[in-house]
C-alpha cells in the first residue's frame, strides 16, 4: 500500500510540474503576442492621425481628428474639447453615457478654468455644441474622474481634450492620450518635418519587432513590410509586391480576400498554426481605420518544437521511473510474500536495490525541481571556502564500482602546481561533477578511458579552437576542471544543442537506448553559470569528448598540492 501511494505522489508530481511549465510557457507566448499587436496597432492609429493632421495649421481640425480616435483607447461618460478659433472658444462635448446637463456645464466650466491659468484672458464668446446620446435633465450625476491635457504647438496651448467619468479611478494610465497628443502637437509645429521623422520612427519599431509585421490598404498596396515578415515567408527581393505577398500563403487561406473582408466587416481574424515554407505560423489580421489592415505573423516553430520536445519527455520520464518503481515494487512484495523463508542476506539485498532505485527515482525528481528553480532564478548558492580537489576525488570515488564493472580505467591528475583557494556550493558543484562523470560512464564502452584532471590557468579567447569564455574575461586565472572519455563522441552539429533544455545527442542508436531526461547538462551550465563560470565541450564522433568547466578565482592565496 505505501509503495502504491510513493508511486502515485511521485507520477502526480511529475504531472504537476509539466502541466505548470506548460502552462507558464502558453501564457507566456499569448501575453506576449497580445502585447505585441496592441502595441503595433497603437503605433499604427497614431500614424493614422498623423496623415491627416499633417499639413493643416487648423487647431480645430486637429482636435476633431485627436476626438475620434479617442474611443479606440479610453473609456469615457463625455469627451470634451475647446479651441480657440477666430476670437471664440469652441467647445464641443462627445456623450457617451446618460448625463444631465449640469454634467456638461461642471465639465465646461473646469475646462474654462485650465484654460485660463494657462494663457490668461479668454475670449468672451463660447459656441457649444453637444454630439452623442442627447442629455437628460432628469439625471443629475457628476463625473468622479476626470483628465484634461493641453495641445501646444509653437509654445503656444491652441486647445484643451478632457476625459471624464461617472465611475472612480479610470484614467491612471494616460500614456496613451500623452502619446496622441505629442503627436499632434510636433504635426502643427513641423508639418511634413513631423511626418516624416514620426514614420522614420514607426517604421524602425516595426523593423525591430521580433514579429512579422505588414500593412496592407483596400486597394491591395502594400504599405508596409518589415525584415522578419520577409525572413518567415522567404520573401528575398528588396521590394516586394502584394502579388509576392499573397503567393506565398496557399491557396486554402487566400490572404486577398481575408483582408479584403477585415476592412468591410471591422473583424480581426486569425489563422492559426498554418505551415508555410516549414513554418508554422499565426496570422492575425485586424482592422485599422477604414481602409487598411495590419497583419501580424507569429512563428510559432519553435514553440511547437519545445511542446515536441517536453512530449518526448514525458514518454521518457515514464520510461525512466517506470523501470526502477518497477523494482521497487517487485522487490517489496517480494519480501512481503516470503518475509518467513526469505534469508537475512537476500532481504538485505534487495532492501540495498530498493534504496538505490529510490535514489534514482528522487534523483530524477530533482533535476526537474532544480530546473524549474533556475527557470525562476530562484537557485540559491551556498558558497563556501573548500578543499575542491578533495570534493573531485570523493566524487571519482562513488563511481568507481561502476568503471571496474565496465572495466573502464577513471584516473584524476592534478595539472597545477598549486591551486588558490576558491568560494562554491559544494552540494551543486558535486551535481556537476557527478553529472559529466555519469554521462561518461554511460556513453564510455567496455575497456574505455575517463580521465579528470584539475588545472589553474589564463583561458585564451580561442581554446582548442572553442572560445569558451566569449566575452566574460574580467580575471587572469581560472580553476578549470575536465572530464574527458574515449567515448563514442557527440556530432559537431549536435553540440550546440548540447546545453538545451529537454535535449540529448544522439550519435548513434546504442545511445538511443540510454537517453535521460535531458535536463542534466542544461542544470549544469546554469549551475556553472552562477558561480560566474563557463562550461564547453570539445567531442568528435568515434574518438571521444571533454567536458571543461571554469571557476573564478578571487582569492590570491593558494593551497599546496601534495
Amino acid at each position: 500500500m505505501e509503495i502504491a501511494i510513493f508511486i502515485a505522489i511521485v507520477l502526480g508530481l511529475i504531472a504537476v510540474l509539466l502541466s505548470f511549465e506548460n502552462d507558464s510557457l502558453k501564457k507566456n507566448s499569448v501575453n506576449a503576442k497580445k502585447s505585441e499587436e496592441d502595441r503595433i496597432y497603437k503605433i499604427s492609429v497614431i500614424k493614422e492621425i498623423q496623415e491627416k493632421i499633417a499639413y493643416t495649421t487648423d487647431p480645430e481640425k486637429v482636435v476633431d481628428v485627436i476626438m475620434a480616435n479617442l474611443r479606440n483607447f479610453f473609456v469615457y461618460s463625455v469627451a470634451s474639447s475647446m479651441v480657440i478659433k477666430d476670437s471664440s472658444i469652441i467647445f464641443k462635448a462627445y456623450v457617451e453615457e446618460n448625463i444631465g446637463n449640469d454634467y456638461i456645464k461642471k465639465v465646461e466650466e473646469a475646462m474654462l478654468s485650465s484654460f485660463e491659468k494657462l494663457i490668461g484672458t479668454l475670449p468672451l464668446k463660447i459656441e457649444s455644441r453637444i454630439y452623442g446620446i442627447p442629455l437628460d435633465n432628469i439625471v443629475k450625476s457628476s463625473y468622479s474622474s476626470s483628465f484634461h491635457i493641453p495641445l501646444v504647438a509653437n509654445n503656444k496651448v491652441l486647445a484643451i481634450i478632457h476625459l471624464s467619468s461617472v465611475s472612480q479611478n479610470v484614467y491612471e494610465n494616460m500614456n496613451d492620450l500623452h502619446e496622441l497628443i505629442d503627436a499632434a502637437s510636433s504635426s502643427l509645429t513641423h508639418f511634413g518635418q513631423a511626418v516624416d521623422l514620426k514614420t522614420e520612427n514607426f517604421s524602425s519599431l516595426v523593423q525591430s519587432m521580433n514579429d512579422g509585421v505588414l500593412m496592407v490598404d483596400n486597394k491591395n498596396n502594400l504599405l508596409v513590410i518589415n525584415d522578419c515578415a520577409k525572413k518567415i515567408l522567404g520573401l528575398s527581393k528588396g521590394n516586394v509586391s502584394f502579388l509576392d505577398l499573397v503567393n506565398t500563403f496557399p491557396q486554402s487561406l487566400d490572404l486577398g480576400s481575408r483582408i479584403n473582408n477585415v476592412i468591410l466587416t471591422k473583424n480581426p481574424f486569425l489563422e492559426k498554426e498554418m505551415e508555410i515554407n516549414n513554418k508554422v505560423l499565426n496570422i492575425f489580421v485586424r482592422p485599422i481605420g477604414n481602409d487598411r489592415v495590419s497583419v501580424v505573423i507569429h512563428d510559432m516553430t519553435e514553440y511547437k518544437k519545445k511542446e515536441m520536445l517536453k512530449e518526448d519527455l514525458i514518454h521518457i520520464m515514464v520510461h525512466e521511473l517506470r523501470s526502477p518503481v518497477t523494482t521497487i515494487k517487485d522487490s517489496v512484495e517480494l519480501i512481503i510474500s516470503t518475509k518467513d523463508t526469505l534469508e537475512e542476506n537476500r532481504k538485505l539485498k534487495f532492501l540495498e536495490m530498493i534504496h538505490r532505485q529510490a535514489k534514482k527515482v528522487l534523483g530524477q525528481i530533482g533535476s526537474i525541481l532544480d530546473t524549474a528553480k533556475l527557470d525562476a532564478g530562484k537557485l540559491v548558492l551556498q558558497k563556501t571556502k573548500g578543499d575542491i580537489v578533495k570534493l573531485i576525488k570523493d566524487e571519482i570515488q562513488t563511481f568507481v564500482p561502476q568503471a571496474e564493472r565496465k572495466n573502464i580505467s577513471l584516473s584524476f591528475e592534478i595539472l597545477a602546481k598549486s591551486l588558490p583557494q576558491i568560494s562554491y556550493d559544494e552540494i551543486r558543484i558535486s551535481q556537476v561533477i557527478d553529472n559529466l562523470l555519469s554521462n561518461s560512464l554511460k556513453f564510455t564502452p567496455i575497456g574505455g578511458k575517463i580521465r579528470v584532471e584539475i588545472d589553474y590557468k589564463v583561458i585564451p579567447p580561442t581554446l582548442d579552437g572553442l572560445s569558451p569564455m566569449g566575452e566574460f574575461l574580467s580575471l587572469d586565472k581560472y580553476i578549470i576542471i575536465s572530464v574527458s572519455d574515449t567515448g563514442v563522441g557527440i556530432a559537431k552539429e549536435q553540440q550546440k544543442y548540447l546545453f538545451s533544455k529537454y535535449t540529448q545527442a544522439k550519435s548513434t542508436p546504442e545511445q538511443l537506448t540510454t537517453l535521460g531526461t535531458g535536463l542534466g547538462l542544461y542544470l549544469i551550465k546554469g549551475i556553472v553559470e552562477s558561480h560566474d563560470g563557463r562550461i564547453w565541450v570539445k567531442s568528435a564522433q568515434g574518438v571521444g569528448t571533454t567536458f571543461s568547466f571554469s571557476l573564478p578565482s578571487t582569492d590570491m592565496g593558494s593551497q599546496s598540492i601534495l
